[in-house]
């Protein structure tokens, strides 16, 4: 044992105080005065040793007390232990975190996490002789590794600039080094304690955290459009949903939307505290070609996170293809939206072509479906099609066994005939995805049509609408790629009532909805795995070709966020180039 301040030790003289008190207490004869015999004060009977065990009780108290008093000023310590390694001071290697968290600025002073970080590792320079090598890393090797002079490591940490790369020090390559200094923020995602576990132990390693003011943010998390289709020439709108990651409101926060370069709309926000904000914007896309766009908000001193990039095209057209016994059946229902690409086929008159290319397949009412058409209708939900089947009127099942059982659908016809007994529709389920943005007020209690039983099945992926008693009406069936959607009555109106609701449109038009696949995504993130971009053109040609494509990094920042050039030759299917904007 040491202590930090030996001369307080000389203090332990005074235990001496309390041992002569208590020698000069036992010389003291105690005296009792009394006037007359009775007055004399009645005492208990005590003897010598029990006396004497209690002024030694006392006498031990106070020299315990002046002990401690005297060792808290002398403050001990257990200095390490000797057999400890010698260290080496010839190599020093410094990691300094400048990955855009440290932008934040320090808990103490006026300046970024950074900026101290730096200020740091140069009062460490100082510490060890002229003969030590520096060696100076960042998010990545600064001046290749190579070691360096205190001047010239006190000139690049000057000229020390935030980085894109999340912060994850190559312990690795330190195994030569005697002494590790590590300055950073410590965040959870990028560096563990438990790497340092495994280091040798003749490496003295060095964690000097370095604290953020209070955290006063303001990001945008996500954008999304309000439709599924964007219209060239038509108003659409854009959410955006802004946090505000501090402790106090954020009033009036500016935010902007930016097509090609040029603002087109803004507002502003009060932002409550701890709390996400959604932003409603609306635009108008001019054009078919791809759109660069962004949404921006005003926020220091951490800006890298207030820029979302993202990319805008018109949605093409859904080919919707109707077989059916009545020609056009459904031609005036899709007719009345532009982004509805209707055509319509017999039985006995079908371009199966343009059906595989179709987006939805629509099977209405077929009374001898062909064992060719059969096949084809197969294939092509398993494949990635959407196909809706609506059974016929009357008793002739044609190849619908045969089709039911290639897609292995448990459905069965019920002879149901056109005067049979009809039951009403449940409710819809408001909570369905299926119908989000169908009802503006939903009522449980609407009048909901009627209908006769024609098929019957189980064990659908989802039933999506039910006859009051729980059987269903509409249920999807996922097979292969693609979706089955089975309604359990025809069109007719001696078999349904639907044709002739409200609902009967906004149906038709989800089941042709959700069989859009957009293939030019918003954005994209850059730990996707697998990133598949359409190209820019249907020629199949070879040569080189050019797409614009935004990219997120959503792990310590997103300061790469941006949007990029994708060059790609349609002759190298696995090859491409990314190159900055």
């Amino acid at each position: 044992m040491a202590f930090l301040y030996p001369y307080f030790l000389f203090a332990l003289a005074a235990v001496a105080v309390p041992i002569i008190l208590h020698l000069v207490q036992l010389r003291r004869a105690k005296r009792i005065a009394f006037s007359n015999v009775k007055f004399i004060q009645v005492s208990k009977d005590l003897t010598a040793s029990q006396r004497n065990l209690k002024e030694l009780l006392i006498l031990f108290c106070r020299i315990l007390f002046i002990v401690f008093l005297v060792l808290a000023f002398a403050q001990p310590f257990i200095p390490a232990s000797d057999a400890a390694v010698t260290v080496n001071d010839a190599n020093l290697d410094i990691f300094v975190d400048n990955s855009y968290s440290m932008q934040r600025m320090h808990s103490e002073e006026d300046l970024t996490m950074l900026e101290v970080a730096s200020d740091q590792a140069k009062t460490v320079l100082d510490l060890f002789p002229a003969s030590t090598a520096f060696k100076l890393s960042s998010t990545s090797r600064l001046n290749h590794g190579a070691p360096l002079q205190k001047s010239e490591a006190i000139s690049i940490l000057d000229q020390l600039a935030y980085s894109a790369k999340p912060f994850a020090p190559s312990l690795g390559e330190s195994i030569q080094a005697s002494h590790l200094f590590i300055f950073s923020d410590f965040q959870k995602s990028s560096l563990k304690l438990e790497d340092f576990k495994s280091k040798d132990a003749s490496m003295q390693v060095h964690l000097i955290p370095v604290s953020a003011a209070a955290a006063s943010n303001i990001t945008i998390d996500s954008v999304y459009l309000e439709d599924e289709f964007l219209r060239t020439d038509a108003e659409s709108r854009i959410h955006v949903l802004v946090t505000n990651t501090s402790n106090d409101l954020a009033e009036d926060v500016p935010v902007k939307l930016f097509m090609q370069g040029q603002q087109v709309s803004a507002l502003s926000l009060d932002l409550p505290p701890r709390q996400s904000t959604e932003a409603v914007m609306s635009f108008r896309a001019t054009g078919e070609a791809i759109s660069l766009a962004y949404v921006q908000v005003e926020d220091y001193p951490v800006e890298f996170d207030n820029t979302f990039y993202f990319t805008l095209s018109s949605s093409a057209a859904i080919a919707v293809t109707e077989v059916s016994d009545n020609t056009a059946s459904l031609q005036q229902l899709y007719a009345g939206e532009s982004f509805f690409k209707y055509s319509s086929y017999t039985n006995d008159n079908i371009d199966y072509a343009k059906l595989a290319a179709s987006n939805i397949v629509i099977v209405n009412g077929v009374k001898a479906l062909s064992a060719a058409l059969a096949a084809n209708l197969s294939n092509y939900a398993k494949e990635g099609g959407t196909l809706l089947i609506i059974p016929p009127v009357g008793s002739d099942r044609g190849a619908y066994t045969s089709l039911f059982q290639n897609l292995n659908m448990p459905v069965r016809f019920t002879g149901a005939g056109a005067g049979g007994a009809k039951t009403n529709l449940m409710a819809p389920d408001p909570n369905n995805p299926f119908f989000r943005s169908i009802f503006s007020d939903f009522d449980a209690k609407m009048q909901m049509p009627t209908a006769s039983r024609s098929l019957s099945w189980s064990r659908a992926s989802e039933d999506i609408l039910r006859f009051r008693g729980g059987s269903p009406f509409l249920s999807r069936f996922d097979r292969g790629t693609g979706a089955v959607y089975l309604m359990a009555a025809p069109l007719d109106e001696t078999y349904s009532s639907l044709p002739n609701h409200a609902l009967f449109v906004p149906v038709m038009y989800r089941l042709a909805i959700e069989s859009y696949q957009q293939q030019q995504q918003l954005a994209y993130t850059l730990n996707n795995n697998i990133v598949q971009v359409p190209a820019a053109t249907k020629q199949q040609r070879e040569g080189v070709y050019h797409n614009k494509i935004p990219w997120h990094l959503y792990q310590n920042n997103k300061s790469v966020a941006g949007n990029y050039t994708l060059l790609y030759h349609l002759k190298w299917k696995k090859q491409a180039f990314i190159l900055y904007s």
